[in-house]
């Protein structure tokens, strides 16, 4: 939940930034950004209305070290983002509203950040979509993330979809963004640069999960800009990007239940309101086997719960790549909120939701041991 925000005056966090500076980000990076994330002038300059939730002093010696490599020896070193040793203060610890404007939009977002954060010491950065009729406070709520994020030490971050509906741009699906082919992949790159100037970020270990539409915007990102992101992990929502040819492999983990009606597992219409023709989760899995230089052999990498999750096989460095079944699961956050009344009367048909597979903790997990090289 939310807590109690109050505002920010412009002069304190010097809102309007010059593009310029929001590509400087990460160090050695600033070519790959202006690749990537097709700004024009103008964009990605932030609002002058953003908010804050009361904060207090992070504790130097609380909670936990953002590194889990089994071989800390083998963990690439930290690549801290340019506002890494600033005076910071725009995002304190909990949680913040923030908005930008990019491509003619005002964009807006939620910020997360655990309380032992330091402006010295490079976080992790998981950004988290929701899915169509959603919204970042939903998708909040629903993941629990911010629970492992103030455990782990990483930052959160929960961005809006645009229209009615809020959608994302993640090519095939869905509603309003794609109708209008709204620049969610440079809106996300625009909330990057922003955010690796303003917080102290590891710029290796950038990860993006979401759900159902925000996993096909997940899937775009990996797809688009795997010079930022290290590592995806959609949940509900296959790949349907209008072209995929990253240029390293991308760590993917996707979770799916076996009986998902809006977002079938073998491809098809869904009984959502999308209105499309869904991709095959092994399709999708396929794709990423073949972009990572995987065998087409698997291994049993866990199981917890009704949940079953297969490793492919020597895949090529920095593209692990996991399917994560929800046997007889429907189309929800297994672990987190049951979908709303209205989405299971839509679609009796769609599997019951997953209780016990926690996904918000299994993706924390496969995103832990990723890194950018």
């Amino acid at each position: 939940m939310l807590k109690p925000i109050q505002n920010i005056s412009l002069a304190m966090i010097g809102l309007l930034l010059p593009v310029s500076f929001l590509f400087a980000g990460c160090v050695g990076d600033k070519n790959a950004a202006e690749k990537d994330s097709g700004l024009s002038d103008g964009d990605g300059m932030l609002d002058d209305s953003i908010t804050s939730a009361d904060s207090q002093p992070a504790d130097e010696n609380s909670g936990s070290d953002s590194s889990h490599y089994e071989d800390e020896d083998s963990a690439p070193p930290a690549n801290p983002s340019a506002g890494c040793g600033s005076a910071g203060g725009v995002y304190g610890p909990g949680t913040t509203e923030g908005a930008l404007f990019h491509g003619g939009r005002r964009r807006t977002f939620l910020v997360h950040v655990p309380p032992q954060y330091q402006q010295t010491r490079p976080a992790p950065l998981v950004i988290l979509l929701h899915g169509g009729n959603g919204s970042g406070a939903k998708m909040e709520q629903m993941t629990g993330f911010d629970t492992v994020a103030d455990r782990e030490g990483l930052v959160a971050v929960y961005p809006d979809g645009t229209g009615p509906l809020k959608t994302w741009n993640g090519g095939i699906c869905c509603g309003y963004a794609v109708e209008n082919n709204v620049d969610d992949v440079g809106f996300i790159m625009a909330l990057l640069d922003h955010l690796e100037n303003t917080l102290c970020l590891d710029c290796r270990r950038v990860f993006v999960t979401g759900a159902s539409n925000g996993a096909f915007m997940a899937h775009r990102l990996g797809c688009e800009a795997p010079n930022r992101i290290a590592a995806i992990a959609p949940v509900a929502g296959q790949e349907g990007s209008p072209t995929c040819s990253p240029v390293r492999p991308v760590a993917v983990m996707q979770i799916h239940g076996t009986l998902d009606a809006h977002a079938p597992w073998n491809g098809g219409e869904g009984c959502g309101f999308a209105g499309i023709v869904f991709p095959s989760v092994p399709d999708t899995m396929e794709g990423w086997r073949m972009r990572n230089s995987c065998q087409a052999t698997v291994h049993r990498l866990l199981e917890e719960g009704d949940g079953e999750c297969d490793s492919y096989d020597d895949c090529a460095p920095g593209g692990e790549t996991v399917l994560c079944a929800i046997v007889g699961g429907g189309h929800s956050w297994p672990g987190g909120e049951a979908p709303p009344a209205d989405q299971t009367e839509r679609c009796p048909e769609d599997g019951p939701h997953c209780t016990n597979f926690h996904a918000s903790e299994q993706i924390w997990k496969f995103f832990s041991r990723q890194a950018l090289p």
